[in-house]
């Protein structure tokens, strides 16, 4: 067998690993700095550093039934209409302590919209019998027998949408349930069939906004009909039904191609990167102050990979939430503080920092170092902060293993042409800034 004989001195060079960018299934470097990682899961970017995120907690809410959605909503504090799939309940606090109160349960709830003006405070809900009134835990029928799949409250008239229609209708102003046709009262506005069919709406900084399949139509809707304003913006890809979000400022949405935003004047899309998780997805979501949060769910699949995209509005990075068997996610707000609400089969969790049971994992993909052909000898590895790391690095398909604990500065000595560095923190308070690494590429006499 002929021997191979490398250069006795060779230049050692140190570099970061990686600067945790953010995921992405084919865009990742195979040089360092890593920039897009191949995983990374219930950690986020703070300071330039990996960190916990919220994961799901158990809040002792259980019922006997698969839950079908959670519609918060206010009258004398927080309470939750809680749909199950044959029976409703409402949940609220009393003396310190979470009440469940049954009420009857007639029909499917499509979307909901709470209605306060002067004395009125109620939740109107869109049926599969029509519009619902639900007040002082007692859901009342109406006369408006229009099956509404969406919904939205804007300057005190209700606009609505059937499923699979562009014609968008609306109820006289100040009177929720007159919907009579006429320049004084109710209306109606036929909009574009370019821009697909209606999915959802949302009450926008003093504008109506329509989601379609693809595009926005801005109304100016005041108080007068004749004075309604209509525009439509028309975004570059494909709006995913259930995604869009009023973010404040912006309105988010996810499409096939990566997240988008919308400013009210034009759709930009961002994070393209997140195309490959993002395809073949339904996707719902929510906003909080800082977050979006995009609970991304497998279409016609027994696996039950479910996760959540959370997208930090502040810094505009994200990161992955696991969460296999969620399928429904809600905001509510108690104490004054915002919580996001997750809906597993038959349970209630919440988003929380108090969780530390999801495993945590950054893993890049092959890395070469930029020499494909060359043999690279990995030398150390040197973390920074005290967190204990369970590190894997495999070196052309073999895998080797490590305990980062008090000791920060690790001896490796692995040679191979292509490597893959997986990170798993362990315990609470995780802070794990990018290692550094030291190589050097072989090269034959």
């Amino acid at each position: 067998m002929k021997k191979i004989y490398y250069k006795k001195f060779l230049p050692t060079r140190r570099v970061k690993v990686t600067n945790f960018k953010g995921v992405s299934l084919d865009g990742y470097s195979k040089s360092l700095p890593i920039d897009y990682s191949l995983k990374q899961e219930n950690l986020k970017l703070l300071n330039g550093a990996l960190v916990s995120s919220l994961s799901p907690k158990s809040v002792d809410l259980v019922f006997d039934e698969k839950i079908d959605k959670i519609i918060p909503y206010n009258e004398n504090g927080l309470k939750l209409l809680v749909v199950l799939e044959s029976k409703n309940y409402v949940l609220k606090m009393q003396d310190g302590s979470m009440i469940k109160s049954q009420i009857p349960k007639t029909c499917d709830i499509h979307s909901a919209a709470v209605y306060r003006y002067g004395e009125d405070n109620f939740v109107i809900l869109a049926t599969s019998n029509g519009l619902k009134k639900l007040q002082n835990e007692i859901i009342e029928d109406c006369e408006i027998t229009t099956n509404f799949a969406t919904i939205c409250n804007h300057f005190y008239r209700i606009f609505g949408a059937e499923e699979q229609s562009t014609k968008l209708l609306f109820s006289d102003d100040f009177a929720p349930f007159n919907w009579v046709q006429g320049i004084d009262e109710g209306g109606y506005i036929n909009l574009s069939f370019e821009n697909g069919n209606i999915n959802d709406l949302i009450s926008f900084n003093q504008n109506l906004i329509v989601c379609q399949e693809d595009g926005f139509t801005k109304i100016t809707a005041y108080s007068e009909q004749d004075e309604f304003v209509v525009k439509t913006i028309t975004s570059p890809n494909n709006i995913k039904k259930g995604s869009v979000a009023n973010c404040g400022d912006v309105i988010m949405y996810a499409t096939n191609k990566g997240l988008g935003v919308f400013d009210g004047y034009n759709c930009v899309t961002v994070c393209e990167e997140l195309a490959g998780f993002l395809e073949d997805r339904e996707v719902t979501a929510v906003a909080t102050g800082n977050y979006c949060y995009f609970l991304c769910k497998a279409q016609n699949s027994s696996i039950e990979d479910n996760f959540i995209i959370a997208y930090n509005l502040v810094f505009k990075n994200y990161h992955f939430i696991t969460c296999d068997k969620a399928y429904f996610l809600c905001k509510v707000k108690f104490e004054n503080a915002e919580k996001v609400l997750l809906c597993y089969e038959n349970e209630i969790k919440v988003l929380s920092d108090e969780s530390n049971n999801s495993s945590k994992i950054w893993a890049s993909g092959k890395v070469d170092f930029g020499s494909p052909a060359e043999y690279k000898l990995l030398k150390r590895i040197v973390f920074g902060g005290d967190s204990i790391i369970d590190l894997k690095i495999n070196a052309d398909g073999k895998n080797y293993f490590y305990n980062i604990s008090g000791q920060r500065s690790t001896l490796i000595n692995l040679k191979g042409k292509e490597f893959e560095i997986e990170i798993v923190p362990k315990g609470i308070n995780i802070n794990v800034p990018s290692p550094v690494i030291e190589y050097s590429v072989l090269e034959e006499n």
